[in-house]
């Protein structure tokens, strides 16, 4: 029997309805119990390419997978003006709390650009996440306002919105960022971690990638694809992507059920 999906709905820890679909493995795939749970990015959903394509590796690999729409976003409720790092971890939390019902084994997480920072943050606090992949993620989200100038910032926390690269967001989402320390967030992390960057990156610096590398404390790779962009958008290069993320994860996965 083949993989399938199934389209679920569960609340973040905020209280937000998400929406998600859950693969199911592949039955004919080798048995390596667990799952993974995908992250996608800023202005992303459940349904980008490379998470459509993911949830489909992972199972035919023989594990669970759920991808979710943080919220928001896609099915997801909520406005998208209210977005911050901190409340996609809780969002997170809530797919980690779902998806821990349905699955037996250990469980790992993988992250797209904001969504790969959303995972270190919540791997940091959550010793249950047995493996981590991030894909172009964000370590220094602060970064985010350098070009905005002094009275930019201010008149953003004056007037409690701001367009920040033709998006509206709300002045928590300044707040949240100014206050992020996710280097810090690495070094407690205790899973093993796989850091994949694009070298190519114009929208986060490959950078970032290195500076993630250096803070985590176990065992880790870093992989810089030459030539690929944020979105891993050749499919040469997305392909590279796809067969290495879904190795780590099932490698990792197979070891800790052992």
């Amino acid at each position: 029997m083949a993989a399938t999906s199934e389209r679920v709905a569960f609340l973040s820890r905020r209280g937000n309805r998400l929406a998600g679909i859950v693969h199911a493995p592949d039955s004919a795939a080798a048995p390596r119990p667990g799952g993974v749970i995908l992250c996608h990015g800023m202005e992303s959903t459940k349904e980008g390419t490379k998470h459509r394509l993911l949830g489909e590796r992972l199972s035919a690999a023989g594990l669970a997978v759920l991808r979710f729409d943080f919220s928001y976003v896609g099915e997801s409720e909520g406005e998208f003006a209210d977005l911050t790092f901190r409340g996609e971890v809780e969002d997170l939390a809530g797919a980690w709390e779902f998806f821990r019902e349905r699955v037996g084994g250990p469980i790992g997480v993988l992250g797209s650009s904001m969504g790969g920072t959303v995972a270190l943050l919540f791997a940091a606090g959550e010793p249950g996440v047995r493996a981590l992949v991030t894909i172009a993620a964000v370590a220094e989200p602060a970064r985010m306002l350098a070009e905005l100038r002094p009275l930019e910032l201010e008149r953003w926390r004056r007037d409690g919105v701001f367009s920040l690269g033709g998006v509206k967001l709300k002045k928590t989402f300044l707040e949240d960022v100014e206050t992020l320390d996710v280097a810090a967030a690495c070094r407690r992390i205790v899973c093993p971690v796989f850091v994949a960057h694009g070298d190519a990156d114009r929208v986060v610096s490959p950078g970032d990638a290195e500076t993630i590398a250096a803070a985590l404390g176990g065992e880790r790779r870093l992989k810089l694809y030459p030539g690929a962009d944020h979105r891993f958008s050749k499919p040469a290069d997305l392909q590279e992507l796809l067969g290495d993320g879904t190795r780590w994860l099932a490698e990792r996965l197979r070891e800790a059920a052992a």
